[in-house]
């Protein structure tokens, strides 16, 4: 072995998205810093651990310890190493993760500026990363004065039957839920299992339940139907600060032990969420309208005149069905395009505001700091910013 190139263990599954943007974030920190000799096989996350792994003299691990055996594994080599996944609590390595609070406030986001009133989650079981989620979930949707229904399937005998007494299980228990319903899930691959839930019960998605996942992997989302609306994790990212931190490590320099957690990169919204939940249909439409022109520079006016109601009864409905103004809906819709382009890009405030229907960047601060209470540059300082090694 040549003692001058570290040699690195990299125990991440090749078979999914997630998986294969850590590698390629590891990837490109290697590439800028250095050369590594990694050790990789092709698996799946579920896969045991590769057997070369027990008797493998290296240097450094990068893992997504979905077993506690593996973590026992890994700990026994005696070297530096870092987990990506976080299934179990006091693993003592240090972890790069997603930021699982931040990815549910996006989620109940998501669903609240749609107009649901009811929200459910359905999460994997004994993970500790989906525990998060949830917990997340329910105090973003507490904060906004509405209670959460969680599914809990080891609690409910039909689950443990089989694949297929589990998902009848699922679609009784999302058949017996007020509609319309807002669901998040905790990964992609779960959320499918709630459409063919919704397919199952004859509920048709969006207009009844609204599902919403994480990691935003495309092949399984394209192959949801419909179509499901998710929240894009910045895999790359993970990978890179996880490569990073590894690097200080082996190198025995001083690193904080600290979680280093990633922010999602926000939400790609497909047919699955495509809806506004509110049981008046003129509000409904008003609201519809608001959404796909509010940037353009529509007012009130404009707004009531589409729905061919005068702009009196537009504001009583808005106050009855939403408890808001048809103005507070613009300046709201105003402001999330204004969060989605300081997260998402490098544009200037001026450029922004002009993108959200603001007349310029003096006025977006003042608004954006009364509706959000921090100023945008603070926002998209916060949007982008990760934990420090």
């Amino acid at each position: 072995m040549d003692a001058s190139t570290p040699h690195v263990a990299l125990i991440i599954e090749t078979s999914m998205a997630y998986g294969r943007g850590l590698l390629k974030g590891i990837s490109q920190y290697v590439t800028e810093h250095g050369y590594w000799s990694t050790y990789i096989d092709q698996r799946s996350l579920n896969d045991p651990p590769p057997g070369w792994l027990q008797d493998w003299n290296g240097h450094g691990v990068i893992m997504r310890a979905q077993t506690r055996r593996m973590a026992q594994i890994v700990a026994d080599l005696k070297v530096p190493a870092i987990d990506t996944l976080h299934q179990y609590s006091g693993l003592d390595v240090p972890i790069v993760i997603p930021d699982h609070r931040a990815i549910a406030i996006m989620a109940a986001q998501h669903l609240l500026e749609r107009h649901f009133r009811h929200f459910a989650f359905v999460g994997v079981e004994r993970s500790y990363w989906s525990k998060a989620r949830r917990d997340g979930f329910v105090d973003a949707l507490r904060a906004a004065g509405h209670p959460c229904h969680i599914y809990s399937p080891l609690s409910r005998r039909r689950f443990t039957e089989s694949w297929e007494g589990g998902q009848q299980d699922l679609t009784e228990w999302i058949a017996d839920l007020p509609k319309p319903l807002g669901i998040f899930t905790a990964h992609d691959l779960r959320a499918l299992c709630v459409l063919d839930a919704c397919r199952r019960g004859a509920l048709t998605v969006p207009e009844q339940v609204s599902v919403v996942g994480v990691d935003n992997d495309e092949p399984l989302c394209m192959h949801g139907d419909p179509p499901l609306s998710s929240i894009i994790l910045d895999h790359e990212l993970m990978g890179y600060r996880a490569a990073e931190l590894l690097d200080r490590m082996m190198k025995g320099k001083k690193y904080s032990k600290k979680p280093i957690m990633i922010q999602p990169r926000g939400v790609i919204a497909r047919r699955s969420t495509d809806v506004v939940a509110i049981d008046d249909a003129l509000t409904a439409k008003a609201v519809r309208f608001i959404k796909q022109h509010a940037c353009a520079g529509v007012d009130v006016a404009d707004v009531a005149k589409h729905c061919g109601i005068s702009r009196r009864t537009m504001e009583r409905t808005f106050a009855h069905f939403l408890g808001m103004s048809p103005h507070d809906q613009i300046v709201r819709t105003k402001v999330a395009r204004a969060k989605q382009l300081l997260a998402e890009t490098d544009y200037a405030l001026d450029t922004i505001a002009a993108k959200s229907g603001l007349s310029h960047a003096a006025y977006l601060n003042v608004l954006f700091k009364r509706e959000v209470g921090q100023t945008p540059g603070e926002f998209r300082k916060q949007a982008t910013s990760t934990s420090a090694p």
